[in-house]
């Protein structure tokens, strides 16, 4: 397949061969698809792959310098020049830098078949001390990257940091739910739940992915507020300050205490779960109050799609619920049910202000 200038694309969903091409990070990564990780199996014959350096006094151009994969009984050999004992970079000193690459360049004829070697006896010694270090090297990097934790399904540390932004950090802050629970949406919405300011898109958006309908929030809904006996104004007795305290009345009105959860259009299935004795109402109630605590009163509005509005029936509808009396074809979306106070402490004395 090739692009609008005739070049050919590179084909991303095969999966790439293994070489010393990739990253030395990148190459690690990929050799422990097979379940081995680096740095945990604590023998040297259990590691993906045994870490060897290449010695050298110059520059490298890369971290890689050759792979071999795992042939027969011989285990893949990794040879990298970013991280090791010796040259240029390394604690060692650079004499016996020297030394090893002199040893290196001397050749031997053994066998049969009379192959050229190198004395790599002093390196294979060494690359057993390192091997170690290198390894764990390359574990601190992938304990510390994400994207490495959820590819090995090993994201535990990475999920309790999510958990901790979220605020459920301890076992005692979860709901106990597993995948069914808002434990799950609030490790998605970490990101958002971790900046304490409250907002409405920070509510809407958290309780449309908990419960997967369309969700809006009105601000300032008019109300009246009732005033405990213990708190209304007496003269000359108790909270009689003008400007301050004084109120005439056993309640007030304000537009600062009260705010209305819209949920629409539903079908009939999706309405009749909200409704008071269904499954997802207490459920809903408990997302809005781990959300804004109870220092709002919280009206839910439930409007059902107009194409969804049952015939009202003896023994098949509820009033005042689900019973509507011939709508117009071309009314609007039935918006007619207010569950008062889902979420608050006021208690009501009066309807809500015109």
């Amino acid at each position: 397949m090739a692009d609008g200038a005739g070049q050919s694309l590179p084909d991303i969903g095969g999966e790439t061969p293994l070489s010393e091409a990739f990253d030395f990070f990148e190459l690690l990564r990929r050799m422990e698809r097979d379940g081995r990780l680096f740095g945990h199996s604590g023998r040297l014959s259990h590691e993906p792959a045994r870490l060897q350096q290449h010695v050298r006094l110059g520059f490298s151009p890369r971290d890689v310098m050759r792979f071999e994969p795992e042939k027969d009984a011989m285990p893949a050999r990794v040879m990298i020049a970013n991280f090791g004992l010796l040259g240029p970079e390394g604690p060692m000193p650079l004499h016996l830098t020297r030394w090893v690459m002199d040893r290196l360049s001397q050749r031997w004829f053994v066998g049969q078949e009379a192959k050229e070697t190198s004395d790599t006896t002093f390196m294979d010694f060494v690359d057993v001390l390192q091997h170690r270090l290198t390894a764990l090297f390359y574990r601190a990097w992938a304990d510390a990257t994400p994207a490495v934790q959820v590819e090995r399904a090993d994201g535990d540390r990475l999920l309790a940091m999510l958990r901790s932004m979220a605020g459920i950090g301890l076992p005692g802050t979860r709901d106990g739910g597993g995948t069914t629970g808002l434990d799950p949406v609030k490790v998605r919405q970490s990101a958002s739940l971790a900046i304490q300011r409250d907002g409405p898109e920070r509510l809407t958006q958290f309780l449309a992915e908990a419960f997967g309908v369309p969700v809006r929030l009105r601000e300032f809904v008019a109300a009246w507020t009732s005033i405990p006996p213990s708190l209304q104004t007496r003269l000359s007795r108790a909270y009689a300050r003008l400007h301050q305290e004084a109120c005439i009345g056993p309640r007030t009105f304000g537009r600062q205490s009260r705010v209305e959860i819209r949920i629409s259009p539903l079908d009939l299935k999706t309405y009749r779960t909200f409704l008071p004795g269904g499954k997802r109402l207490d459920f809903f109630k408990r997302a809005v109050r781990d959300l804004i605590g109870e220092g709002l009163d919280v009206d839910l509005r439930l409007v059902l799609a107009r194409p969804q509005v049952p015939q009202a029936r003896i023994g098949k509808t509820q009033l005042d619920r689900t019973a509507w009396l011939a709508p117009a074809n071309d009314a609007p979306d039935a918006e007619d049910l207010l569950l008062r106070t889902i979420v608050g402490r006021r208690p009501e004395i009066a309807g809500r202000a015109a």
